[in-house]
């Protein structure tokens, strides 16, 4: 599957249309063209260096996809998209819509005051629109004596913006983060009438697809283009082709055609990765596949892929850590053997031989196979496996004391969710004979959050595997596990500590709000007014709402202490004894309450269930911690990725108290 995220923001010109007197409903609006479709031109990065082509917009239904835009996107300043600060405005939901062969849409300007300068050059049409969008594919048209034409035939607008120049029509050069459209999004290559894939040329390699699933851009050769401005600029480019010809010498010194060395650059590969694969093609040519395959064990050969990296994973997990994870009886046979014997074994199972080899090439084949390439044998998918295993294990064990108060939910996607509160039903009115029934209405608040990303990359090295460090991918990723389920913890406690302003514009714990005691201790006298803080609540139609707390959440130390003598149940010799507050609440303790000075504070909450407190958000369909695994880039060896998104907000005062203690 292509990582659509990946693709790079692209830029063009647009034009912008402001309607004498533009309001509605005392807002803003303009009116822009955000495309026409025109033809301009481009260049990209080929073998030979700079080439130029045309580019050409599809706008047709099919063609362009019109969901994001027509959702609301961004009106920005100059495609910044790293800070609110820069957001000028939205696109109006509904509004975008395709005639003629150009797009047009409405924007609807932003009245904050930081944004009033930008916002009235945009009124008084001093400034350029651009629009920002990604491209997922190409059909190329060849043209004999002119430039080609790369028509984007499936393309996404995703934001617009106010510009003091715009996007040049003219030649240049565009990346973003090191990533260029040409290696991203899947290209056809038209001569006449027929249509073929770029890589299937006369000429070409066969075709060869990255780890997003989708084929690289090669020119006639086969061989990779080059773009300048993917994140080293013109000295990268100079290095590329350095290392470029430096591997063509490298392989016609040694007779190995120029197919072999159109390969290794189309595939990217390091200098040093290059030698490697010219020492194992000429071992290959001398030895004539003389070499024998290490016997495979008979209840494994052949067997499911699954089984297999099951099993040896589970060897692994039993070394790591013998008292959490049990050694099946298929595991067995596996157990006390060192990475790099296990590495063998795996190679010896794929067909692939490792007799004469050294430790490090052992490592290098088993994590990387020929010549530093990706590897499609068992050995990379078992290391990953139990890297995952442990990463998600520490995850699920690391305590999070919040879950028990507060409430969970799952959110479709990144944009900002709206959460509603809802009053109460308005009072029921008395309702003489023959009279009439009178309407009521319930009114609502609205707190606005959204989820964010966090993630880590755990890179498991050939050296990993010379020194039998298992550590490496089983207590490192542990601690990602665990440090991801302590940022969650690390964000929800962050409300109570850093008292966060609600939409009504007062901080979370404020007078206004009812929910703030007078310093002290945790007694019967502060847990009595905390009780009458909470029954004096009222909901937005100005009722009494009736919360009562049901959780005590204090920080370790003296206000532990007084919680716990507060809400246990004894046997009093007189009334004077008896604890009037035992059994009616649950102790929550955290340390990350703990101020940096001062008094310990304290807080109650009361039962998500009965109204909104505090809310944690995962993604839909990703809940806790997610992983995915590459061949190395960064290092010689392979990559797990953990990504966490998550957020949390408060929703509601009503249901939560805090006191500064003493």
């Amino acid at each position: 599957m292509r990582d659509e995220a990946m693709l790079p923001l692209l830029e063009r010109a647009a034009d912008l249309r402001v309607p004498d007197g533009a309001s509605e409903n005392g807002e803003q609006i303009v009116e822009v063209v955000w495309t026409t479709g025109a033809t301009v031109r481009r260049v990209r990065w080929a073998w030979e260096g700079p080439e130029e082509y045309d580019e050409e917009l599809v706008v047709e239904p099919g063609s362009v996809r019109l969901g994001r835009l027509n959702g609301g996107a961004p009106f920005l300043d100059s495609h910044q998209g790293g800070g609110l600060g820069a957001v000028l405005g939205s696109v109006v939901p509904g509004s975008v819509r395709l005639e003629g062969g150009s797009g047009v849409a409405r924007v609807r300007l932003t009245g904050a005051e930081d944004a009033q300068a930008a916002v009235r050059r945009v009124l008084e049409r001093h400034v350029a629109i651009s629009v920002g969008y990604r491209v997922y594919r190409y059909e190329v048209e060849r043209r004999e004596g002119g430039r080609d034409l790369w028509r984007a035939v499936d393309w996404e607008p995703l934001e617009i913006s106010a510009v003091a120049i715009p996007a040049d029509a003219g030649a240049r050069i565009r990346a973003e983060s090191g990533m260029e459209v040409a290696n991203l999004c899947r290209i056809t290559v038209r001569n006449g009438d027929a249509a073929v894939a770029a890589v299937e040329q006369e000429g070409g390699m066969p075709e060869q697809r990255n780890e997003a699933g989708v084929l690289p851009a090669v020119d006639e050769r086969g061989v990779a283009q080059v773009q300048e401005g993917a994140g080293g600029g013109a000295d990268e480019v100079a290095e590329v082709r350095r290392t470029a010809a430096e591997i063509l010498r490298l392989c016609a010194r040694h007779d190995l055609g120029q197919e072999f060395a159109a390969e290794l650059v189309a595939r990217g590969v390091s200098l040093d990765q290059a030698r490697a694969a010219v020492l194992d093609r000429l071992a290959e040519r001398d030895n004539h596949g003389a070499r024998t395959v290490e016997p495979v064990p008979a209840q494994v050969r052949g067997g499911p892929d699954t089984a297999y990296r099951d099993a040896v994973s589970a060897a692994l997990l039993h070394r790591y850590s013998p008292a959490e994870f049990e050694l099946p009886a298929g595991a067995r046979e596996f157990r006390g053997m060192s990475l790099i014997e296990l590495a063998r074994h795996a190679l010896g199972r794929d067909g692939r031989s490792t007799a004469g080899l050294s430790r490090i090439e052992v490592a290098t084949e088993a994590l990387l196979g020929r010549a530093g390439l990706h590897s499609t044998g068992d050995f990379p998918f078992i290391l990953a496996n139990v890297a995952n295993r442990t990463l998600r294990r520490a995850y699920e064990t690391t305590p999070r004391t919040f879950t028990s108060w507060a409430r969970q939910r799952t959110i479709a996607d990144f944009k900002p969710v709206s959460v509603t509160q809802l009053a109460g039903a308005p009072s029921l009115l008395a309702v003489p004979e023959s009279g009439e029934f009178t309407y009521g209405t319930i009114g609502e608040g609205r707190e606005v959050y959204g989820l964010l990303t966090y993630g880590r990359i755990v890179g498991i090295t050939r050296q990993v595997l010379v020194n039998d460090d298992l550590d490496a991918f089983t207590r490192v990723p542990a601690a990602y596990g665990a440090a991801a389920a302590d940022l969650e913890s690390d964000i929800v406690y962050s409300i109570f500590t850093g008292n966060p302003a609600m939409a009504d514009g007062q901080s979370l714990f404020h007078a206004s709000h009812g929910n703030l005691g007078t310093a002290g201790a945790i007694s019967e006298a502060s847990l009595s007014e905390a009780y009458r803080l909470f029954g004096a609540q009222r909901g937005l139609e100005g009722r009494l709402i009736g919360v009562l707390p049901r959780f005590i959440i204090v920080p370790p130390g003296a206000r532990s202490v007084e919680a716990r003598k507060n809400v246990t149940a004894t046997t009093p010799d007189a009334v004077a004894g008896v604890n009037a507050f035992a059994n009616r609440l649950e102790v929550v303790e955290e340390a990350r309450l703990i101020p940096a000075s001062g008094a310990d504070p304290w807080f109650m909450a009361a039962d998500p269930a009965r109204i909104d407190t505090v809310e944690y958000a995962y993604l839909d369909g990703q809940q806790g911690v997610y992983t995915e695994v590459r061949q190395g880039f960064e290092v010689d060896g392979i990559e797990i990725k953990a990504r966490h998104d998550f957020a949390a907000k408060a929703i509601d005062w009503r249901g939560l108290y805090r006191n500064a203690g003493v």
